[in-house]
């Protein structure tokens, strides 16, 4: 393990990998914190470029050893160098940068999905983080983000993904006119999440390909984009409550389609 000080270049470059989402852009890396992260990055196969270690942390040290044995560099790093660094007020003993994994829409479709997420214009990246989490914890295909969302690959929606960016393919800043068309085209059924809408969520037959849309915080859906549905799909609420947190929203949903296709798949 190579000792790294503040000044050391891979320490700079790391620091505005963090920062700056043009600097990640450029270089196809992100960065990704903490034990847990590190475990999930190791079990999906994507082998970190450079591991940074808190000194003196022998058992996080011996961890590294043991989660990637080849492949990656792992320095050393004073814990005040860490604190600088790190993107979280209370920071791991360990940060690590990580290749971008592109996919294209074609990709996607040439598989023959049968649940995407859409995420349009979401901004939270907390909100982010969780719907990336929350689709492959469902089972979906794909999570496609539209212009106008937050950077997948923001070390804040990296986290709340809680590893879920590693398990499912995530396609980011997509027009979503061209997508809605593309989906359309391919027999994807086009599904909005909606207080308005007219079908309860529990009711709705999803045992076919959907593309399940969820809209901004504040202001849902676009109406361009409602025009374009076959569908609005609403949550029944009690207490006077008119909506829910979009990224709540759609897990509800989206375990409700896990729900059915397993019971029709028995």
């Amino acid at each position: 393990m190579v000792a790294v000080s503040k000044s050391n270049r891979r320490v700079r470059e790391l620091r505005k990998l963090i920062r700056r989402g043009s600097y990640r852009d450029e270089m196809q890396v992100y960065v990704i914190e903490g034990r847990g992260l590190l475990r999930e990055a190791a079990l999906t196969g994507n082998i970190p470029i450079d591991i940074f270690v808190a000194e003196n942390d022998s058992d996080m040290a011996s961890e590294v050893s043991a989660l990637l044995s080849e492949g990656s560099t792992v320095w050393d790093m004073e814990e005040k160098v860490m604190r600088s660094v790190a993107s979280t007020q209370n920071p791991q003993s360990v940060v690590a940068t990580v290749p971008m994994v592109k996919y294209s829409l074609d990709d996607i479709l040439e598989s023959s999905p049968s649940f995407l997420v859409i995420g349009v214009e979401i901004n939270d990246p907390g909100n982010a983080g969780t719907i990336i989490r929350t689709a492959a914890a469902s089972g979906a295909d794909a999570v496609i983000f539209s212009h106008g969302s937050v950077d997948v690959y923001n070390p804040k929606v990296v986290r709340a993904s809680a590893g879920g960016i590693f398990r499912i393919p995530v396609i980011r800043s997509m027009d979503i006119a061209d997508l809605l068309r593309s989906c359309e085209k391919n027999g994807i059924a086009l599904l909005g999440l909606a207080g308005e809408g007219q079908i309860e969520y529990s009711t709705y037959n999803f045992d076919h390909p959907i593309a399940l849309l969820v809209g901004n915080e504040a202001r849902g859906l676009d109406r361009s984009v409602v025009g374009e549905l076959e569908a609005q799909i609403s949550i029944p609420m009690e207490a006077g409550v008119e909506s829910l947190n979009a990224a709540v929203a759609l897990a509800i949903v989206s375990f409700e389609v896990h729900r059915q296709r397993t019971l029709n798949d028995v």
